[in-house]
């Protein structure tokens, strides 16, 4: 049997006309689970709204007493001596079930469970992000992308019609570990199916996408204010309702099945790709049959599937009486790798390490901001916007340098910028508090937020460029699963910031700078094919050594 490892995948999609009808149909719909990650992760902002409340007097009580003795955590006798919790509830400003803050009480003593299903969330992002990742190596891109978009849809249910705040907490943490099966695996796919000089249309178009769901978010909780918390969260699950027909309309990666050595299903996408791109399909063909055969590990027979769709001519029929001729293929051992095989050589880990510190900054530091932007006066639903929209000249920056100065030294411009800003906001808020230094410092934070967003696509790109095929998505994993801790902590900023306005600006810029610095030790994978196998992994060093 042909051992397809040894296969020039970018080759065969170049042969294919990339970016052809297919890819870009196929890119278009991987990136549609977008807006299921975007409407899960941040609909806490519209349905964990604060609703300003009281403690609710006795239904006995006058009411032109309620305002004298009864504050917002505690009712106060009318001698102001005795001093007691809200025993008879608490008395909300707007309807209680407009957020779940106020129709679970999560206030006063309580107050701190409001956060608890964000960080769930993010536990159960990291959780996701190292196992099912990992399932998608084993078993595919496709199955698993579907499975866990399944699960956002049941999780999302299940959430808005959570009979109480125990439930509603576990069917957070449950989506959060589907999320993240659902979202890296389609970023995985959606790098795969285009060959070197055609991945920044991934980050470009990826971007953009991002952008448009996350500013889609505010409409939809701007047009459901009206209603209950369930129905706006009701609504942006609905995104997930995609799931339902994924399935039938996506296919598996091409590269990952060339590296573990799935012959039939590769031909069989590589002749719907040339159909729908209008390529002769024995053209990409001859790049799989035509290289030289590797010996066989084992006499034992497979399925019959001969190599011999050249000369049929891509005709399934032809092939199949060739088949029913009796010719047999042979088991090729395919090479697993494991995440233990990275750390068998220094330079790796410390690629893997540097990695993860990128992946945790990012995540800090997008999150970071976005909530300590959050006290911003004005409209939330017109901040919230505002706030996604600025990420949208980052992604046309992305664009005229991915391809042009290299993944690293883009990467390293964003960071830069965003450490400039940071750092420039945070000595602004440090040294002057007037209301020009205070403008000059949103101006900063606001370039800040520009340098991360485009940063993070970078890296959203640059680190399966990194990685073998058979360990790329658990490499892509673990870095999340930085992330996702980064994103844990990324609420404390707002706390911290209450007492020392400086510090979040600084850490972030700080970081950063740290990033920007250590990028120079990662290997340039611009114009290189992804890595199949760790001896591909190896030329990239030695190519980086061979241009120092």
């Amino acid at each position: 049997m042909k051992d397809l490892r040894h296969v020039d995948v970018d080759e065969v999609l170049d042969a294919l006309g990339s970016p052809g009808k297919y890819q870009m149909l196929m890119y278009f719909l991987s990136t549609l689970t977008f807006f299921s990650d975007a409407f899960h992760s941040l609909s806490i902002v519209f349905i964990g709204q604060l609703n300003p409340q009281k403690c609710a007097a006795p239904p006995d009580l006058p009411v032109n007493q309620t305002d004298d003795i009864f504050g917002k955590c505690s009712i106060l006798s009318q001698n102001e001596t005795n001093v007691t919790s809200c025993i008879y509830g608490y008395q909300y400003e707007h309807p209680p079930d407009m957020s779940i803050v106020s129709e679970f009480d999560l206030v006063c003593d309580q107050a701190a469970l409001s956060d608890l299903s964000q960080t769930l969330l993010n536990l159960g992002m990291a959780v996701g992000s190292s196992t099912l990742t990992l399932a998608s190596d084993k078993y595919g891109r496709k199955p698993i992308c579907v499975l866990s978009h399944l699960g956002c849809l049941a999780t999302g249910i299940g959430a808005s019609f959570a009979p109480n705040y125990a439930v509603f907490v576990v069917m957070r943490f449950v989506n959060g570990i589907v999320q993240q099966g659902t979202v890296l695996t389609a970023v995985t796919y959606a790098i795969e199916i285009f060959p070197k000089e055609k991945r920044r249309y991934c980050g470009f178009y990826g971007l953009l996408m991002w952008s448009v769901c996350v500013m889609s978010i505010a409409p939809i909780a701007y047009l459901t204010r009206m209603y209950s918390w369930r129905i706006v969260y009701l609504a942006l699950t609905s995104a997930s309702l995609y799931s339902l027909i994924q399935y039938w309309i996506t296919d598996e990666s091409i590269r990952w099945l060339v590296a573990n050595n799935r012959l039939e299903e590769t031909v069989r996408l590589v002749k719907k790709a040339a159909k729908m791109n209008g390529i002769n399909v024995n053209e990409p063909l001859k790049l799989i049959y035509q290289k030289e055969l590797l010996p066989v590990d084992t006499d034992k027979p497979t399925d019959k599937l001969l190599a011999v769709t050249l000369d049929t001519g891509g005709d399934d029929r032809k092939q199949k009486k060739a088949l029913e001729a009796g010719v047999e293929n042979r088991v090729v051992h395919v090479e697993k790798y494991t995440l233990l095989d990275i750390f068998k050589s220094r330079r790796l880990a410390i690629t893997l390490i540097i990695i993860w510190f990128m992946w945790f900054t990012n995540s800090l530091t997008y999150y970071g901001i976005f909530l300590t932007s959050a006290s911003l006066a004005g409209n939330i639903y017109l901040n919230f916007f505002l706030n996604a929209l600025v990420e949208v000249p980052s992604a046309f920056i992305y664009w005229f340098t991915i391809d042009s100065i290299g993944r690293k030294k883009t990467a390293m411009l964003f960071h830069g910028i965003a450490a400039f800003g940071l750092i420039g906001a945070t000595i602004l808020r440090m040294y002057d508090d007037s209301e020009a230094a205070s403008i000059s410092a949103t101006i900063f934070s606001l370039i800040g937020k520009l340098g991360i967003s485009g940063s993070f696509n970078v890296i959203f790109i640059y680190t399966p460029e990194v990685f073998p095929t058979n360990i790329r998505n658990i490499s892509f994993g673990t870095a999340s699963t930085a992330a996702r801790i980064g994103g844990m902590l990324a609420p404390f900023s707002s706390l911290l910031a209450a007492n020392l306005p400086w510090a979040p600006g600084a850490i972030f810029g700080a970081c950063c700078l740290i990033v920007t610095i250590t990028i120079l030790y990662l290997p340039e994978t611009m114009g290189k094919e992804l890595p199949q196998t760790m001896e591909d992994l190896n030329k990239l060093y030695d190519k980086k050594q061979g241009n120092a």
